[in-house]
């Protein structure tokens, strides 16, 4: 149910009316008190963004995006995942920006922006959903999962365990603490050290 506020509400007889309710989502438009938000009720952004999270689409990293519409228009949500995906190709591809400016304006690396980009040319929008996440906590890091890190890093080298986290978790769905990822990879671009010959051998 959604609970419409405008002056010629008073606060006495909305707060009677809400004691009525049992849940509802209140939208103000212009009051002139301080709404008494109390327990079950909540405000449509929090709404929103229970919503997204219920579907998977909540964007966790909401602060990194920087772009400005996303601070000026309220049509614009950096928690909705999928939204922020869109308009960084959109912001490439429609105005131009460049591939590296527009990853940073909404919140992700280069590499990412080009996954991102890739999986939308081969499935649309259904491309720009996350596959399904890996389990939570310990995981037990596969030959594939390590094959992977070394070719990003490889690709890639400077690339940190944070962002080989997040690419990972992207595009495999599988959640690996930063610091192994970076115990994996740390040996890459060493020089072996060779075997030493047993005293006295030819």
């Amino acid at each position: 149910m959604v609970l419409v506020v405008c002056r010629s509400l008073e606060k006495d007889e909305l707060e009677k009316f809400m004691q009525q309710l049992e849940r509802c989502v209140i939208i103000d438009i212009s009051c002139d008190f301080d709404l008494p938000w109390e327990e079950g009720v909540e405000t449509m952004a929090t709404s929103k963004r229970r919503a997204l999270e219920r579907a998977g689409l909540l964007n966790r990293k909401a602060e990194r995006v920087r772009a400005p519409l996303f601070g000026r228009v309220a049509f614009f949500d950096a928690d909705d995942k999928l939204q922020v995906k869109y308009e960084m190709l959109r912001s490439h591809e429609a105005d131009g920006l460049p591939v590296s400016r527009a990853a940073e304006l909404f919140g992700y690396t280069r590499q990412a922006y080009y996954q991102i980009r890739q999986a939308f040319d081969e499935q649309g929008m259904a491309g720009l959903l996350d596959k399904k996440r890996g389990r939570r906590g310990p995981v037990k890091c596969t030959p594939e999962v390590v094959a992977f890190l070394v070719r990003q890093k490889q690709a890639n080298p400077e690339l940190n365990g944070r962002e080989l986290a997040e690419q990972l978790e992207q595009e495999r769905g599988v959640v690996v603490h930063r610091r192994t990822v970076e115990k994996i990879v740390a040996g890459l671009g060493r020089p072996r050290r060779g075997k030493k010959k047993p005293a006295g051998g030819a």
